[in-house]
């Protein structure tokens, strides 16, 4: 009996469940006994976190990506690594321990590595004078903590954005490796379906690699002379009053809480965000003070709550005093699909070509048009004149957005939403 057929007995009495192929790839790699023991698994992240070592150290290999391996040690120390060849060399390349790296990092930072090595680039080749060997990864991790999270309100979109899942294969790359080209090529893929997505992730590159170049984590930024991968147009879409009418009309066929969501986008004309994320707490009496942490200005924000608005949130229920009122979760989490909603939405009035913020300018056209002076318009918005304003302008005209606010009311449940089509 040949080496491999014993192993493959042996391996297949101890792993008879997700060993594949065993014999086929053991004859395949023309392996030697000590290689020999190594299981062919199709890894799940189940398997990764409850397997352990039935030795000192045990290897696996991914059936569904050629070369990802996994070492666990007896205390429970799973490695994921790669198995390639460069210049006729086979080499082991350390990925990263589990569960810091996931099972779906760790695949798609192999297939970098061995999309490199195809090409004959050792993964493991000193990186330029100066350079740290700090990860992508790494290099996020830190950036959120030290300057995203003390210093931007919008910090978790702008994390997510930076670990999104078309960087995966950047995770486990030290930062200071990742060259103009590449990012080049994730911006226009991701240009030809969404290019204001490319603008935003691009401009948080920039922003990222900058902040790394101030405190010598990289040499040098590959950002460096990258235009945007897309022009984007400044929207000015504004909905007309038939529009209007036949979405505030199709709002009653939506459920709740999406009916009384989208009534709350016209009546108030506050950020999505905002809207989507009030809790009962927030809300005292007519008036709804949306904290500082939720919007973009450096002060809590003061929306007086018309007739209307009042009116439907009394058909919501209320799942205790901090609980959040759009909800499909008994007030724990706040409500998404917002896409999915919207689009409903628009089958049921019949409109199209419009987003949720184009309803919030709309709301500001329709101020002016009632002859609301501008600044109190822009104040029930929340917008600011400048720093200037900012500082020294701190009335809150909270008697004149009421005012305003209960113009803007009468005109869409009275004169608009009630209209014929």
């Amino acid at each position: 009996m040949r080496s491999y057929d014993l192993i493959y007995n042996l391996v297949s009495i101890f792993y008879p469940l997700q060993v594949t192929s065993l014999r086929t790839y053991l004859a395949g790699l023309d392996v030697s006994i000590t290689r020999a023991y190594m299981a062919v698994l199709r890894f799940t992240d189940r398997w990764v976190q409850s397997c352990t070592a039935q030795s000192a150290r045990d290897d696996y290999a991914d059936a569904l990506c050629p070369g990802l391996h996994l070492r666990v040690s007896r205390r429970g120390a799973k490695t994921f690594s790669v198995m390639l060849r460069v210049n006729q060399r086979q080499l082991r390349h350390t990925l990263g321990r589990y569960p810091h790296l996931s099972l779906a990092d760790a695949r798609a930072a192999a297939l970098a590595v061995l999309r490199d090595a195809s090409e004959n680039i050792d993964p493991r080749a000193p990186l330029p004078d100066g350079a740290s060997t700090i990860t992508y990864s790494e290099l996020v991790d830190l950036y959120v903590e030290r300057h995203l999270k003390p210093n931007a309100r919008t910090w978790k979109m702008i994390a997510a954005s930076l670990r999104h899942s078309s960087l995966r294969r950047f995770h486990t790359r030290a930062a200071a490796s990742i060259t103009k080209t590449e990012l080049v090529e994730v911006l226009d893929r991701l240009a030809a379906t969404t290019p204001q997505a490319a603008v935003n992730l691009l401009r948080r590159f920039k922003m990222l690699f900058n902040w790394a170049v101030d405190r010598d984590m990289v040499p040098v930024s590959p950002c460096d002379r990258i235009r945007p991968p897309a022009k984007t147009n400044e929207r000015d879409r504004v909905l007309s009053d038939e529009e209007i009418a036949a979405v505030w009309q199709a709002t009653a066929k939506m459920p709740t809480p999406y009916m009384q969501m989208y009534r709350m986008f016209f009546l108030t004309g506050q950020r999505r965000a905002e809207v989507s994320t009030m809790r009962w707490s927030e809300i005292n009496g007519d008036l709804w003070v949306i904290p500082r942490e939720k919007v973009k200005k450096d002060r809590a924000h003061a929306v007086p709550l018309t007739k209307a608005a009042l009116a439907v949130l009394k058909t919501l229920p209320r799942y205790g005093d901090d609980g959040y009122l759009f909800t499909t979760t008994a007030g724990e989490k706040p409500t998404s699909g917002f896409t999915k909603t919207r689009e409903r939405l628009k089958a049921l009035s019949g409109t199209s070509g419009w987003t949720i913020h184009d309803i919030r300018r709309t709301v500001r056209s329709k101020l002016a048009e009632l002859g609301v002076p501008r600044e109190v318009a822009r104040k029930v918005l929340n917008h600011e004149d400048g720093k200037v304003d900012r500082i020294y302008n701190r009335h809150e005209y909270l008697a004149e957005k009421r005012e305003a606010l209960e113009k803007w009311e009468k005109v869409l449940t009275r004169d608009i939403s009630y209209r014929d089509r």
